[in-house]
């Protein structure tokens, strides 16, 4: 065996101890920006999928999102995809060629949304996907209309108390009106069934719902068969909770990327 082939196989052992089988040498690479939940910091429930993506060959960034408990929806939903816009720019002046996203929760919303108004992502694993003004339209429709009145009287920095969901139960969210009604008007952009019918090309998606999740109800009709058909798309269902879920998949999502780079 030449001294080349030995390192390579020193290489794909190495890896294969770590985590998951290693991948197969790809010709182009792939870089992943994993999206957190609704008041989760990028550390905590994604954090195993971040780690095991790694061990398998791929880079990643996990950008901390105007969503989380530190930042409390400081920005609008479409500054958001733009901040999703920047982490992906890191990873192409990293080398990567391709762009994966992975979310939980709002950001499995984040990463539809993404991929639906830019285009050009190579994959993405929606993981208990969550929040959608639609769905929720009489719940969101009096702060809606709150939020566009303090739009129209004082500017959309006026901030005050707004209801929002997480995991179908209501709470009190302060934010500014621009910003809540980025998220939760029925109109905009943050409806996950419309950004998956508006995906402009087929691509790999992989949806996870937990069984215990209250959202599980809504099947694969909800939002994921909107979606262009791909024959790498994956609807699958585990044993786990809402948050459980990254941890319980953490395995299967970086088993589905590394088969869809493998030659």
């Amino acid at each position: 065996m030449s001294r080349q082939s030995l390192l390579v196989l020193v290489l794909l052992l190495a890896l294969g101890a770590s985590g998951p089988t290693a991948p197969c040498l790809a010709a182009e690479r792939v870089g992943v920006v994993v999206l957190h939940d609704k008041n989760d910091p990028p550390d905590k429930l994604v954090a195993e999928v971040e780690r095991l993506l790694r061990n398998v060959g791929f880079a990643v960034v996990s950008p901390e999102m105007p969503w989380s408990k530190k930042r409390g929806f400081d920005a609008t939903y479409e500054q958001a995809l733009v901040e999703i816009g920047m982490a992906a720019e890191e990873l192409r002046l990293g080398g990567a060629t391709q762009i994966a996203l992975v979310g939980h929760g709002l950001g499995a919303n984040a990463a539809l949304g993404y991929a639906a108004s830019r285009g050009g992502v190579f994959a993405v694993a929606a993981l208990a996907p969550s929040h959608d003004p639609l769905r929720h339209r009489e719940v969101f429709l009096p702060d809606v209309q709150k939020a566009r009145s303090l739009l129209n009287s004082v500017g959309g920095q006026a901030r005050s108390l707004f209801v929002d969901m997480s995991q179908d139960h209501d709470y009190d969210l302060s934010t500014t009106a621009e910003v809540y009604l980025s998220f939760n008007d029925p109109d905009g952009a943050a409806v996950m069934p419309r950004s998956c019918a508006s995906l402009k090309q087929p691509l790999p998606l992989l949806w996870v719902v937990g069984v215990h999740d209250p959202l599980s109800h809504l099947g694969r009709s909800y939002a994921y068969a909107k979606a262009p058909s791909h024959p790498k798309s994956s609807y699958e269902e585990v044993e786990a909770d809402h948050q459980g879920v990254p941890r319980k998949t953490a395995r299967l999502v970086a088993e589905w990327m590394r088969g869809l780079v493998a030659p």
